[in-house]
């Protein structure tokens, strides 16, 4: 009896141990992009250990990531049949069932993971695009939401909510969705998407530049009231087109700025861009930056509106 037990033991620790070895080895596997040696490894366990749930959960995993779907979906299925209680499991399914195009099990998967754990963010995201995808816009943007109350800044989440807003024709909210989608993130295609649906609708609180062959977003520049000192708020943007502007010799900056009824306050306003930008970067030299203004509104044309910026500072960059 007491020979007994002792076996049954030793069984448990060793499973335990495979167990743990595998989700290491796992989690190693994915953050280094080995997907082939991944799946090499893990069907190896699998056929070892084929009640090993993490064993058929990473190679479902790897499996999605080299678009063995099929697969993947086998051992994701496999990996939930052997521990129901795993929200991950539930999910990464879900990604598997999408993937193969069953967007209505997808959904379920999703539904069971958040039934066991609610604020699961990764459902919470991929539930909003699943219903996204359905046209259940409302929905989608309530998925978000919550989703967002966990981590406030989900790039995925802040942009489609602004889209799901967009088709629901709520307009003040969907821009305010813009600016905080800019806010944290104002780099990239969405950067510059987000920018020119703010714009569209008279917005300008970010603009996008051509600098030589980049488009960059960047949020406006702000000065203290009637002077030309530049805000604390919009020094992040003017750093980083210093930097753009740095790394390419060729590229002369053209600071273009705008006051209606003032051009004093509008040559003071271009001249201290120029400074602040050459005393970020001791690198840059004064001939590449040329400084113009006017003592009248920026005109800019969207479509077929016409709108006028009282005061403005704009942007172009050019390759000698």
């Amino acid at each position: 009896m007491v020979l007994s037990v002792g076996l049954v033991g030793c069984a448990a620790t060793e499973v335990a141990y495979v167990s743990v070895k595998n989700y290491t080895q796992g989690e190693y596997y994915l953050q280094n992009d080995q997907y082939e040696d991944c799946i090499a490894k893990f069907e190896r366990e699998t056929e070892n250990y084929p009640y090993d749930a993490n064993a058929q959960f990473y190679l479902g995993r790897c499996y999605l990531a080299v678009e063995k779907n099929r697969a993947a979906l086998t051992h994701l299925k496999k990996a939930v049949t052997l521990d129901q209680g795993n929200p991950d499991y539930h999910f990464w399914k879900g990604l598997a069932y999408a993937a193969n195009g069953q967007s209505k099990s997808e959904r379920q998967c999703y539904e069971d993971a958040l039934a066991i754990k609610p604020d699961h963010v990764q459902a919470l995201v991929y539930m909003g695009h699943n219903r996204f995808e359905a046209g259940d816009y409302r929905k989608a943007m309530g998925y978000y939401n919550r989703a967002l109350k966990k981590d406030a800044e989900i790039p995925q989440a802040l942009y489609n909510r602004g889209l799901a807003l967009r088709k629901l024709g709520r307009t003040p909210e969907e821009i305010n969705a813009w600016k905080m989608y800019l806010d944290a993130y104002s780099d990239g295609a969405f950067a510059r998407t987000a920018a020119d649906y703010l714009n569209r609708y008279g917005n300008f609180e970010y603009r996008n530049h051509i600098i030589g062959k980049r488009t960059l977003t960047l949020a406006r520049i702000d000065f203290e009231p009637s002077s030309a000192r530049i805000r604390e708020i919009s020094r992040p943007s003017l750093d980083e087109l210093a930097q753009v502007v740095v790394k390419n010799p060729q590229l002369v900056l053209h600071i273009v700025a705008y006051q209606k009824n003032n051009r004093r306050l509008a040559e003071m306003r271009a001249k201290s861009v120029k400074k602040y930008l050459m005393d970020q970067e001791r690198r840059l030299n004064g001939s590449r930056i040329k400084v113009s203004w006017f003592s009248k509104p920026e005109t800019v044309k969207i479509d077929k509106k016409v709108y006028r910026l009282d005061s403005a500072v704009n942007f172009l960059g050019q390759v000698k």
